[in-house]
């Protein structure tokens, strides 16, 4: 075993992906950047697996003694990662000589060694949290949320309870995150998302990159691809899911104090405030938790957050020993 590895594909494939590596990384890449980069994924096999090996290398430039040893290779030079901003046309112009380099670079086999134990996080009512992983992954956790971690050295692995969380995931194609929600598998490389498990819903909307969506039980299926500006809907025990545009602003609302909804059933919003202040809140019948709710709160204050709701609802809200209840208003 000679422990090399080379980009697959030929010269012409490692080109285009050194050059959407650049294009993709420069923190200007839009929406439409990432589908077009889908499509030149899967437009041939050779582009897939050239991009990945490309990915693998940068992850090994990502450390100094590495690059110091291959700073007589010029192509090294300019992909190390502090100087990938001046080094644009070097990157899409390198793309034969990097397919060339990384059988050096494949030698050195430089990956993570440690490994965590599996880590539970809660978050009570009305609580939030900030958790940073290891490997520079950043999660922000939702109010009554639980999760459980396991940082392993293939893979990063996350089972998601009743929970929201927002992932900032940081890039390691050599570990792919995955997350366990449901019925589904989550798998990323690097991107941010929001990601809620509620009541056996699932909602997926991402603000960078590109996610894959898998059933859990049926790794190897073909996976959903959720994009900027889109999110994957689904319901657990359904085989259907809804893919859709959407304003990932929305989604992330409520790391900044508010709760965006369109056309959501009150039910919904009930559930969220209780999340959010520990007092139960709920509605008074069936019709009123069917009613659909298209608003903005600001969850500054409970009774601030009811007056507003009674305000953009038909409902009226009164507290009583156990929570506070909805009721709807009676015409007239």
């Amino acid at each position: 075993m000679s422990g090399e590895r080379e980009i697959p594909g030929g010269d012409h494939a490692a080109e285009e992906a050194a050059s959407w590596f650049v294009r993709l990384q420069g923190g200007a890449a839009t929406g439409a950047d990432w589908l077009a980069f889908e499509g030149w994924l899967q437009a041939a096999p050779a582009h897939a697996s050239a991009y990945e090996a490309l990915e693998r290398l940068w992850v090994d430039l990502d450390n100094a003694t590495l690059v110091r040893d291959l700073g007589d290779c010029p192509v090294m030079r300019s992909a190390a990662p502090r100087a990938v901003n001046a080094n644009r046309r070097a990157w899409i112009g390198a793309g034969a000589a990097l397919a060339a380099s990384l059988v050096l670079a494949a030698g050195v086999g430089l990956w993570p060694a440690s490994h965590v134990k599996p880590q539970i996080f809660r978050t009570a009512p009305g609580q939030t949290r900030q958790i940073t992983l290891a490997d520079g992954t950043h999660i922000r956790l939702n109010a009554a949320s639980e999760i459980s971690i396991s940082l392993d050295r293939d893979a990063r692995r996350v089972r998601m309870a009743d929970a929201e969380a927002v992932f900032d995931v940081t890039h390691d194609p050599a570990r792919p995150f995955l997350i366990a929600v449901g019925d589904r598998q989550v798998r990323v490389v690097g991107t941010e998302f929001n990601l809620r498990h509620r009541e056996g819903m699932v909602a997926l909307t991402v603000r960078r990159g590109v996610v894959e969506v898998r059933p859990v039980d049926a790794p190897q299926a073909q996976p959903t691809r959720v994009a900027v500006g889109q999110q994957l809907a689904h319901a657990e025990g359904q085989s259907a899911q809804t893919l859709s545009a959407a304003e990932p602003d929305a989604a992330f609302a409520w790391t900044n104090g508010q709760l965006i909804y369109r056309d959501r059933p009150l039910s919904e919003v009930a559930g969220d405030l209780t999340r959010r202040f520990g007092v139960p809140v709920r509605a008074a019948d069936p019709q009123t938790a069917a009613l659909r709710f298209t608003g903005v709160l600001v969850t500054d204050d409970e009774a601030a957050v009811l007056r507003r709701l009674e305000a953009f609802a038909p409902v009226t809200a009164s507290r009583h020993a156990d929570g506070v209840v909805l009721r709807r208003k009676r015409a007239g």
